[in-house]
């Protein structure tokens, strides 16, 4: 209905309308709200039925509404694949294609959040990037080959080995991405080769922080569950940026920073848990150990020490305090740049 703008006015193709929305902009200078909004849809209404008669609008502009069939929408709760928190997704399905996922609030591991990596995990099927077919390096560039070639080369390749030099001449590692039941058929399928000769990735990698914790604690494990997060009074973070590396370990330390815990964050660089902390300590790289003995000196000084449990279950401590009352609060400072007050203020908050 609308052509264009001829020297401040709007033309219509219509001149009937045109007229009668010229007669309604007679005193529109003193026209209220009310007013106006009446007029003109009594103007349009009566201009629109105008172009209806003059055939210029089709009468016929309500037809018979027909509702489509809603898609088969389920939701399937899994696992996320990435490492081995186990946060739980719940999979939007719709028709059998994964649309979409959301994370589960009522888990309590991830409590309703997603990392970086977890929020990516439908990408992993449905992915342009995704590999959809085996490829094998030929004269220094991938081609692609069928999955019969595959299985038969690596078979083969497989069992030439095992018999020029033996089941034991093959390692094979899992993968902390492997479900249960994908590590159970793995460790099935070595047996079935001839073979023990198996280990995880993860111990792998970490064989080096094994053999120290194994050195220094007598043994390689674990130190605090979620609860034990959640349920602390302080927690200190040397060296660690959870909030990028372990982005669930965080939801948990917020929530007992929320029941009251103390947040202290030791590290050189500004991070995002050091956004968190009530109480940020910037020190020199590499200075961690000359902080900690200055934290034991103010702690062996003053009595905090929790006597019974050293006792008990602590050997050596003897020398550890023979060491800590070398680290007097001047050296710690000149090592650290870290000042006296700030050192024995989060001594305090941890004892």
């Amino acid at each position: 209905m609308l052509l264009a703008k001829k020297s401040g006015e709007t033309a219509f193709a219509n001149p009937r309308l045109r007229r009668a929305l010229a007669s309604a902009r007679v005193g529109a200078a003193t026209m209220d709200r009310r007013a106006f909004l009446k007029r003109s849809g009594l103007t349009i209404g009566a201009g629109a039925a105008l172009s209806a008669v003059a055939g210029q609008l089709p009468l016929n502009l309500i037809g018979k509404a027909q509702a489509e069939e809603a898609p088969k929408v389920e939701v399937r709760r899994t696992v996320c694949t990435h490492c081995s928190v186990g946060c739980a997704i719940d999979a939007v399905v719709e028709n059998g294609v994964w649309v979409r996922q959301e994370p589960v609030f009522d888990s309590p591991i991830n409590l309703g959040a997603h990392c970086a990596k977890g929020a990516s995990v439908r990408e992993h099927g449905h992915g342009e990037h995704r590999l959809k077919s085996p490829m094998k390096l030929v004269n220094g560039k991938y081609q692609k080959i069928t999955w019969d070639q595959a299985i038969n080369e690596i078979g083969d390749k497989l069992l030439e080995i095992r018999k020029a030099s033996g089941p034991d001449a093959v390692f094979w590692i899992g993968s902390s991405k492997h479900s249960n039941e994908q590590a159970y058929l793995m460790r099935k399928f070595v047996s079935f080769f001839g073979t023990n000769n198996m280990d995880h990735q993860a111990r792998i990698c970490h064989s080096t922080t094994v053999a120290g914790v194994a050195n220094t604690w007598g043994y390689g494990a674990m130190t605090n569950s979620y609860n034990d997060m959640q349920n602390s009074k302080a927690i200190m973070f040397c060296g660690s940026n959870a909030a990028e590396a372990h982005p669930v370990s965080l939801l948990h330390i917020l929530h007992s920073k929320e029941n009251g815990a103390k947040i202290i964050v030791v590290d050189p660089r500004y991070t995002r848990t050091a956004a968190k902390a009530d109480t940020y300590v910037r020190l020199r790289s590499g200075s961690d150990i000359a902080l900690l003995y200055g934290m034991l000196y103010h702690i062996f000084k003053n009595g905090w020490e929790d006597k019974k449990y050293i006792n008990d279950r602590v050997y050596g401590m003897n020398k550890i305090r023979e060491e800590a009352m070398k680290w007097t609060p001047d050296k710690v400072q000149d090592v650290t740049g870290v000042p006296e007050e700030q050192v024995f203020a989060i001594t305090k908050i941890m004892a």
